[in-house]
């Protein structure tokens, strides 16, 4: 696979989106997942859906412009309209007014309606925990797991991340997770790949495991512990669906559809850690956290949710990988839009 380096990811990214008449601000949001994501080694949420964005606003249906506007704005709480821009933006400007208002209250709760895929649940939790706070994720998706006992899809892949701040030696505790067995992206990734995908990921159009993913595709993802999972999937579309006036039961569309608006709802619940205790004795109550866990095997067995992540990043500094599809479909839709720069191999 094709090792890529940073700087020619920012030169694409900026050239293609400026030229469908994304904001440099709103572009220099959307870089920012993209680094988290293809860093820390999630390639199917980071420089690859590129060409999705792209083709999206040509069909008219991914507005390229920063219009999200409040529709409710009540001490705690608040309710934004994304107004169908980009998830990335959305979700930043929606952290940041939970973030500020956590500050003020103690807690806050802002949602979103109207959006898009806002890329990784755990860029939103990881970027509140190192201001402090404690944060709870909750992202609805296009339908992809059937309710246990039915066979129709109606909630989707569902993305939660758990944030919870770190110290002055340990990163922050960042779960970020599908509620199925697999995230699609994935599965599509398998797809363009040409390559097969475990039994245990998803079933076909008839209810039969597939190693098939263009088959997975047409039939349904597996929920991560049968019907638990299935609950998880339900109350992401319960928070960041019905909660905040967004698409949700089975209508929020996928980014893949260029017919028809996605409609995802997000929902951000942000806590002022320093309301509980001294930042000192936080920091302290963190480390001894972390030493009791990993005390749990040899040493460098044990890794907490989120370091996985942070260790790779730390590797991937100046290049990451991806699939050659993705690079030559991310090259393809910036000559298409008249981009000069490409993405560039590196060793």
């Amino acid at each position: 696979m094709p090792k890529v380096s940073i700087k020619s990811i920012d030169e694409v990214t900026r050239e293609t989106l400026t030229a469908c008449g994304v904001s440099e601000q709103s572009v220099e949001t959307v870089l920012d997942t993209i680094h988290y994501a293809n860093r820390c080694g999630i390639p199917t949420h980071g420089i690859g859906r590129l060409p999705l964005y792209v083709k999206k606003i040509k069909a008219g249906h991914f507005n390229p412009k920063d219009d999200v506007k409040t529709v409710m704005d009540s001490d705690a709480v608040a309710i934004l309209d994304a107004n169908g821009c980009f998830g990335q933006v959305a979700a930043k400007y929606a952290i940041d007014l939970a973030l500020q208002k956590a500050e003020q209250y103690g807690v806050a709760v802002v949602g979103v309606r109207n959006s898009n895929n806002f890329g990784t649940a755990g860029y939103y939790g990881d970027y509140a925990a190192r201001k402090g706070m404690a944060a709870f994720v909750f992202a609805n998706a296009a339908p992809a797991i059937a309710p246990t006992g039915g066979n129709k899809t109606i909630f989707g892949t569902n993305p939660l991340c758990y944030a919870f701040p770190g110290s002055d030696s340990n990163n922050p505790i960042v779960l970020d997770m599908a509620t199925t067995v697999v995230a699609r992206g994935k599965v599509r990734l398998a797809a363009k790949n040409g390559e097969k995908i475990p039994l245990d990921w998803a079933t076909d159009s008839t209810g039969k495991p597939t190693d098939d993913p263009n088959e997975a595709l047409k039939g349904a993802l597996l929920p991560i512990a049968g019907y638990k999972g299935y609950g998880l999937s339900l109350f992401v579309d319960v928070f960041a669906g019905l909660l905040t006036g967004s698409a949700y039961a089975g209508d929020v569309k996928p980014l893949s559809k260029m017919d028809a608006d996605s409609n995802n709802g997000h929902l951000f619940v942000v806590i002022d850690t320093k309301r509980f205790m001294s930042e000192d004795e936080l920091n302290d109550r963190v480390n001894r956290f972390y030493a009791s866990v990993k005390a749990c095997g040899e040493e460098g067995a044990i890794l907490l949710p989120g370091e996985p992540g942070y260790n790779m990043m730390a590797e991937q500094t100046d290049a990451v990988t991806i699939s050659a599809k993705q690079f030559e479909e991310v090259n393809e839709i910036a000559e298409s839009v008249g981009a000069a720069a490409r993405l560039v191999e590196v060793q």
